[in-house]
């Protein structure tokens, strides 16, 4: 083995399962880029808006899509936590009133998805496998400590919930808050930066730093991979 490839193998971290926790779907995107699979989880294409959202969802799991849950062109949001969900239905009939019929159909086949989703994620945090869980972290006015303090937070829900060994990354744009990088300390908690996010309304679109994002997904690597079963509503784009 040469010096590269054994710097390279050094650097690299293997895991059973890598689940999403959002904020938005561009981590599973960049994911399906790279490795050309996703896992199904429960946040992998989800908008979860910020982290508080998704530390309150992960602290009382029952609460999510359990109350009123309405569309909200083209997502489903739930109002207990909001985040918000895509459901099956092609984006573009939002647009033209679809009838009752084809609202309920989304919305229950969303609310039974959520309820599978809601146990697998249970599960695949005692399997006995090694996970990663990736939160992008996007730019806020908050200060450091709070930035912080909540990543910590984050960590520390998952600790109660997940018993398989984990590590949690945070993703986030250059020069955001540098002082996360203390963060590296703890030797679950990674911090990695992208030179920017994609747009909002368009995370699947070809403005993206898919360089960084490459060498974030070579370094953390699934030890698995999954046939694919299904077409993602971004590859008719």
């Amino acid at each position: 083995m040469n010096l590269f490839n054994w710097i390279f193998n050094q650097n690299t971290r293997y895991y059973g399962h890598i689940i999403s926790l959002g904020y938005n779907c561009e981590v599973s995107f960049q994911f399906f880029l790279h490795h050309h699979f996703v896992e199904s989880s429960l946040l992998a294409w989800a908008n979860t808006i910020n982290i508080d959202n998704v530390i309150s969802a992960l602290e009382n799991p029952d609460i999510l899509c359990t109350g009123k849950v309405e569309n909200c062109n083209p997502m489903w949001k739930c109002f207990n936590t909001g985040i918000c969900f895509h459901g099956k239905a092609p984006a573009k009939i939002w647009n033209n009133n679809p009838s009752q019929e084809v609202i309920k159909a989304d919305k229950d086949e969303l609310l039974s998805r959520i309820e599978y989703l809601k146990q697998k994620f249970i599960q695949t945090g005692c399997d006995g496998k090694k996970n990663l869980y990736i939160f992008k972290y996007s730019s806020t006015t908050d200060t450091s400590e709070n930035i912080i303090s909540k990543i910590n937070r984050l960590y520390e829900v998952l600790s109660r919930s997940v018993n398989n060994q984990f590590d949690l990354l945070i993703v986030t744009e250059q020069g955001f808050c540098p002082q996360l990088e203390n963060l590296n300390n703890n030797s679950q908690i990674f911090i990695r930066r992208v030179n920017f996010f994609t747009p909002e309304e368009a995370v699947t679109s070809k403005k993206n730093d898919r360089r960084h994002w490459k060498r974030i997904w070579q370094e953390f690597r699934p030890n698995f991979k999954l046939s694919k079963t299904k077409k993602f509503k971004f590859e008719d784009l």
